[in-house]
């Protein structure tokens, strides 16, 4: 979150990247000004503006214990929601990213899946399909091979539906579709997500804290920022850092830990 202090008061504005900040500032700082040049008001406002930084709450996410759980319960799950959880989990995927992909999207050659669009629901005006947040957004991950099986079988499931229902199949593009072909709302994924907790008793997170839980496993397995950063689709490596702090910082013992190993050795080659 970001609070900017005003003269009456403090405006609590959404965690958003700091170049769309800084942009949004100068378009209100510009427009100010010229409303100063007509006279319409005295002086700008946004040169007594006072930016501050709110403390970032710690992202959640499951463990490997949990994400063991999870796993083993979405055995008996129908496969769709199985082939999601796991994209999810494995690459980080949002899920207006998940809802977005299309089969094109996948290369099942080299296991990479390019995310380039997503899909959104807005009120009054129903699903619809945009480009990914940022520039950044777009990017090609590699997945793994229980990720790309799991698509592989979803694949031909999809396949035997479409020849089931012949020319009532919805031929859309999108990998993730209901048994007649039509695209899934991008809210599906949030409500058969809490479902499926529910009812199998496991700890409360949302669907798009699978992708923390992604980066979770993948920073706690030494894996660098900068290769996490740019699988999640962070427009700036320092959003990662920030994020996920406590996840570095837990790390510290095991680099000490590691040094202590380098010099045990060294003592060893030396007698």
């Amino acid at each position: 979150m970001m609070m900017i202090t005003t003269r009456v008061g403090i405006i609590i504005i959404p965690a958003i990247n700091k170049r769309t900040i800084q942009n949004h500032m100068g378009i209100i700082y510009s427009v100010l000004s010229t409303a100063v040049k007509w006279n319409i008001i005295k002086d700008n406002p946004m040169k007594r503006v006072d930016i501050k930084k709110a403390r970032r709450a710690e992202a959640k996410f499951y463990d490997d214990k949990q994400v063991a759980e999870i796993l083993q319960a979405l055995a008996n799950e129908p496969l769709i929601l199985i082939t999601m959880v796991y994209l999810s989990i494995d690459i980080g995927l949002r899920r207006g990213e998940l809802t977005g992909l299309t089969w094109d999207d996948v290369d099942f050659e080299t296991s990479q899946i390019s995310i380039n669009k997503q899909r959104h629901y807005v009120v009054g005006y129903g699903t619809i399909n945009d480009k990914t947040k940022t520039d950044a957004g777009i990017r090609t991950v590699t997945a793994s091979q229980t990720v790309i099986s799991l698509l592989k079988q979803y694949r031909n499931q999809q396949l035997q539906q479409r020849l089931k229902l012949g020319t009532a199949w919805k031929n859309e593009p999108y990998i993730f579709v209901l048994d007649d072909g039509t695209p899934i709302s991008p809210n599906l994924p949030y409500k058969w997500f809490v479902d499926f907790l529910n009812r199998h008793n496991l700890p409360k997170i949302t669907f798009h804290q699978l992708g923390h839980t992604n980066a979770s496993l993948l920073i706690s397995s030494g894996e660098d920022v900068v290769t996490v950063s740019g699988r999640l689709g962070h427009s700036d490596k320092n959003i990662t850092l920030n994020t996920y702090s406590h996840l570095i910082k837990s790390k510290e013992t095991q680099v000490a830990n590691r040094m202590d190993e380098f010099y045990q050795r060294l003592k060893v080659s030396n007698l």
